[in-house]
């Protein structure tokens, strides 16, 4: 079988999505997976083949904030549901559904797994009459968003004279929901198609390949002291202002603290910190996790990864879906959260000491590791996408 695996140019993604690749790759199919130029060497020094396809992240923004009113909005739930599926379906559909096209015809394949922010993929697919399926990155997104989205598509797919459904392609044959239970919004029940999957690997740390070996000092941290993870992702991480509020708001705690910038950022911009503060440019999470108390984070896809590991949060949203996620993280007892304009030292301070001091937020964290343990393995996954290709309809999961 030859799958074609497609998905924004972005870590928070690629990594999703990556278990699932692999373990097609590992069953003996053939496997490519395209985004936009810039992207793919990362991706090629995790193992994959790539094909360049769509706009990069950096252009879809700009082209996005040129032409969506709704990009004047202040970050927060409001912008996210109103201008970004209009970004995802509006801008940059249309350029990776046209490269996507053009893999299509070269390739041959047998079927098409997207990320569910990356909405190309199905009007490409089905302009080629071949079956796609969507994986999700994390929590359910509105439903409410996702017809936004869908009648934002919809003159593309009109175009292309293809229909995709309504809600962007989304749910019409296969949805791969690697959300667990205990974190994901109700509206999964109206998702017929929905089957759950684990998107998290924690035998194998994502990210590149010669950024998956441990620094030397992870291993002679203070065992007496607790450990705190800080890391705000890979695209609102640029102001290192922000890592010094937080590093201020800690320095005179008894604890050991690890800070990853990101892949290019330069660790000695946060110069000099004293000797039980880390800080390094990136670092695959999951090398790091199983050494740590607690996790402060941006709310991204990597929270089901630091919940995997058990370990409670406290978020600070920037953007995209971190607000959603992050009131997820807060009714699951698992996190606190501080907005944007919350964040300063006292307040960073009190949260953290909550989270280390509190076991209920430790246990409740754990409880969520066990619901991803118990989830479907990708080999289930492969399963479901050679049925998908045999029989091209609708997967209805089993009541």
């Amino acid at each position: 079988m030859r799958v074609v695996c497609t998905c924004l140019p972005g870590y928070g993604h690629f990594i999703p999505i990556a278990p699932l690749a692999t373990a097609l790759a590992g069953g003996g199919h053939e496997v490519v997976i395209a985004t936009a130029a810039d992207f793919c060497p990362q991706i090629e020094r995790a193992g994959f083949d790539t094909f360049p396809a769509g706009l990069s992240l950096e252009a879809q923004l700009e082209r996005a904030n040129a032409s969506i009113p709704e990009s004047a909005l202040p970050p927060g739930k409001e912008r996210f549901t109103s201008f970004v599926p209009r970004m995802l379906a509006g801008v940059a559909a249309p350029p990776r559904a046209a490269d996507l096209a053009e893999l299509l015809r070269m390739w041959q394949p047998d079927l098409l797994l997207h990320d569910e922010t990356e909405l190309g993929g199905p009007v490409a697919a089905a302009a080629a009459g071949i079956p796609w399926a969507g994986h999700s990155v994390g929590i359910l997104r509105p439903l409410s968003m996702l017809r936004l989205a869908g009648e934002t598509l919809a003159p593309l797919a009109a175009e292309w004279a293809v229909d995709v459904g309504a809600f962007a392609g989304l749910f019409r044959y296969l949805y791969l929901d690697v959300c667990p239970p205990g974190l994901q919004s109700g509206e999964i029940t109206d998702i017929e198609v929905a089957h759950p999957l684990r998107g998290v690997d924690l035998d194998a740390p994502a990210g590149p390949a010669d950024a998956a070996q441990p620094p030397p000092w992870l291993d002679h941290l203070d065992p007496v002291r607790p450990t705190v993870y800080l890391s705000l992702g890979t695209i609102f991480n640029s102001d290192p202002g922000i890592f010094r509020t937080i590093l201020a708001s800690l320095a005179d705690e008894p604890i050991t603290v690890i800070v990853t910038l990101g892949p290019d950022a330069d660790p000695a911009v946060l110069s000099p910190q004293p000797d039980n503060v880390h800080v390094a440019g990136f670092i695959p999470q999951d090398l790091l996790l199983p050494h740590c108390d607690a996790v402060i984070n941006q709310g991204g896809t990597a929270i089901l990864s630091i919940l995997a590991h058990g370990l409670p949060l406290l978020v600070l949203p920037r953007g995209a879906n971190q607000f959603h996620n992050a009131e997820a993280c807060v009714d699951a007892g698992v996190g606190r959260v501080l907005l944007p304009d919350e964040v300063d030292p006292a307040a960073v301070h009190r949260e953290v000491r909550l989270l280390l001091d509190e076991p209920g937020y430790r246990e409740r964290a754990g409880q969520i590791a066990g619901q991803i343990a118990e989830m479907p393995d990708p080999k289930h996954g492969v399963t479901l996408l050679e049925r998908l290709a045999r029989e091209a309809a609708p997967m209805v999961r089993s009541r």
